[in-house]
Formats: structure tokens, sequence, C-alpha cells
């Protein structure tokens, strides 16, 4: 039992008020896990963390201070391994993530962070590495059948749900594979920082501590990687740098989002046969659905059948114009790979685009999230249907006795 006990202690060692209050408020929910705070700098512990005899230990501090990393090796050596170190920071740089792999940290994060980001992270650390290498990293790729057809929106949409979902909410990657013409920084006002020049010709350089300063990271905990646009410049890379940085991307990242070009690499093969759910973004036009079948024939000739091609039908019309593309059309044309459509709400999209925002940060409940939540995390967009239906029947009642 004090063992049990133990393994469900955490210690947040912060002089950062609203932090530990935050993270406080985060934690009390769970009765399974019991937060211990000291309010100290690093540099000021006294044994504290090994008295509270605790499963994982949270360390806020200044990482660009050498005072406090010379306190945070000590408080690794002295643990000696027994509980797992989280570390949050305000500055993120290069030297201080090599000096945090070299001392075994399990996890750090930058502030301004989520609190979810925060939970997600200790409650990896309580399960111990076991758990972690047997938790197979989920990729969802995205395959534009015509330019223009919403093909980024819908992959970063994606990773947004996945990102914040109930089933499968944990770390999320997107990972913008059009190096000619790509935008998912763009979209969500980011700088693009992966340099892929740096390992072009050496993808074993790709390390942990490198893809960390590579990665542009969203106020959400969100994490891109992208480079920037080079639209003069038709380039095709060696597939094992490919290989490499989606191997790395998919060890470290529970979700990964890919946003693919229209154009086929000596790469594409790959990343077909590397996903677990690949989605063809379509529209209602006859071409774009014609070319969609010749894409989905392409896909089972280059990937064999162990890659099925499920095609979203984006800014779907239910009621079409006198004479144009209906319902029943799309899925007799698509048959068993149609997966769903999404409403076309072009005004809630250009909007977030030109703000650099997420769909929900304008309207979290738009027809255009519950349409892909509907594919791509069925069982919650049930759910959240009846946790509607069950509050509107309450708000009636309600309204009956106040009558």
């Amino acid at each position: 039992m004090a063992t049990e006990l133990k393994s469900k202690r955490i210690v947040l060692v912060s002089t950062d008020k609203s932090f530990v209050q935050e993270t406080r408020a985060a934690f009390a929910a769970s009765e399974a896990i019991e937060l211990v705070t000291v309010e100290k700098r690093v540099t000021d512990l006294r044994g504290e963390i090994q008295e509270a005899d605790c499963g994982a230990v949270i360390i806020d501090m200044d990482a660009s201070r050498l005072d406090e990393i010379e306190a945070l090796q000590r408080v690794t050596r002295r643990l000696e391994g027994r509980a797992p170190v989280v570390v949050v920071t305000h500055e993120f740089n290069a030297a201080a993530v090599r000096i945090f792999v070299q001392l075994k940290v399990t996890d750090f994060l930058v502030k301004p962070l989520t609190t979810a980001d925060l939970v997600r992270s200790c409650i990896r650390a309580l399960q111990g590495p076991g758990r972690e290498e047997n938790t197979e990293s989920q990729i969802y790729s995205f395959m534009p059948a015509a330019g223009g057809v919403g093909t980024t929106t819908l992959a970063l949409q994606t990773a947004f749900q996945l990102h914040h979902s109930v089933t499968r909410g944990a770390s999320t990657c997107v990972v913008d594979l059009n190096f000619q013409q790509g935008a998912c920084a763009e979209y969500l006002d980011l700088e693009p920082r992966f340099d892929i020049t740096e390992i072009e010709n050496q993808p074993e350089r790709l390390d942990r501590q490198l893809l960390d300063v590579m990665l542009s990271k969203h106020a959400s905990g969100l994490c891109v990687l992208a480079a920037p646009t080079k639209p003069s410049e038709m380039r095709s890379f060696n597939t094992d740098v490919v290989v490499r940085m989606l191997d790395l991307v998919s060890a470290y990242f529970d979700n990964v989002v890919i946003d693919m070009p229209r154009t086929w690499f000596p790469w594409t093969e790959t990343v077909l046969l590397g996903s677990n759910k690949l989605y063809i973004v379509a529209e209602m036009t006859v071409p774009c659905l014609r070319h969609t079948q010749r894409l989905i024939q392409a896909v089972y000739e280059t990937a064999g059948k162990e890659v099925k091609p499920n095609v979203i039908v984006n800014r779907f019309e239910q009621k079409p114009r006198d004479g144009g593309i209906r319902h029943a059309d799309v899925q007799e044309l698509l048959g068993e790979h149609f997966v769903g459509g999404i409403s076309n709400n072009y005004r809630l999209v250009r909007e977030a685009v030109d703000r650099g925002v997420p769909l929900q940060e304008i309207d979290a409940n738009a027809n255009v999230i519950m349409d892909l939540k509907k594919i791509i995390l069925p069982d919650e967009a049930i759910a959240d249907r009846k946790k509607s239906r069950s509050l509107f029947g309450m708000g009636r009642g309600l309204l009956r006795k106040a009558g």
C-alpha cells in the first residue's frame, strides 16, 4: 500500500505562485494523484524531494542559469532514477536541452504551457518507460486529390482534435512534407524552423536535441515540423532523410499528422506504408472525384492492400443546386472509401487562416469541426451528441418548471 501511494505522489518545485495555483487546480480533480508543492527555487532544496518519497517530480526552473542547472544535476543524482523528473522552464535553448537529455530528464516543457499538457506529461512519467515503449504512435496522413481542396486545414484541425481528445489526447506533432509549398506553420502564425539541408547528407545527425531545436511550438502545446518553403526549387530529398525524420518524430509523439504534397516522390510509398490512417481530401467536382478514383488505385498499386485510402470530401453540399453532384453520386463513385463530408464554411476557415488561429478559437461548435470529429474520433462525437441531447432535455425541463 505504501508503494502504491508513493507512485501516485508528485512533488512540484516552483516559486511561481500562479503556476503553482494552476497546477494544484489541474490535479485537484484526480483522486489517484496527490500533488505536494515545495515553493522554493531548485537551488534552495535541501532534501525535500527525498523526504516526500514521491513517484515523480516537476521542477520549475530557469534553464539559462548555471546555478539552477547545477542544482538540477544534484537532484537527479540524489534520486538515482527512483523518480522521473519533468522540467518546466521559461526559456528554450539547445544547450539546456542537451543537458536535460544527459541528465535523463523524462520530459521538459516550455512556458506558457497548458495544464493539460503538464498533466499528460506527468501521467506518462508515472506510467514509466515500459508503458511508453508499448504505446505505438498513431500516424495520420493527409493527401490532396487536387490543389486547393483544404488538405492543410483538415490536417491541422485533426491534429488539434487529437491533441485535446479524451481518448487520444497526448503529445501531437504535425509534419509538413510539402517542402516546396507547405503552409502548416503559416496557418498557425509560426516560424518554420526545420532546416532540412543540415541533415540532408547525414540523416543520422537528427537526434532528440536537434529535433527539439527545429520544432515550431504553438501556444496550445501542438508541435509543427515544417521547413521554410522555397517555391523556386523542386527538390526530391533522399528517402533516408524523410524516414529518419518520421521515425524520430513518432518515437517522441503519441500522434503524428502528416500533410503530404500532391506530387509523388520516392519516399511517398514509405510514408503510406507507415501510416495508420490515410485520408485523401477531395471536393465535389467531377474532375476531382474522378482523379480521386485514380489516386485510390495508385495507392493500392504502390503500397498494396496494406493501406486503405479513406476519402474525405471537403466543402460538402448536402443539397446541391440543380445538376450538381449529390451525396448518392459521391457514394457510388467512391464506395467504401468515402468516410464523410465536411460542410462548406468558407468564412470561418478564411478568418482562421488570416488570423493564424485554430478553428475552435473562433467557433468551437462550428459544423466543420463537428463533421471532422465524426470521422477522426467517432466515439467522442457520439458521446458529444448524447451529452448535447441530455443538456437540451434538461433545459426544457427547467423551462417547464419555470413556466
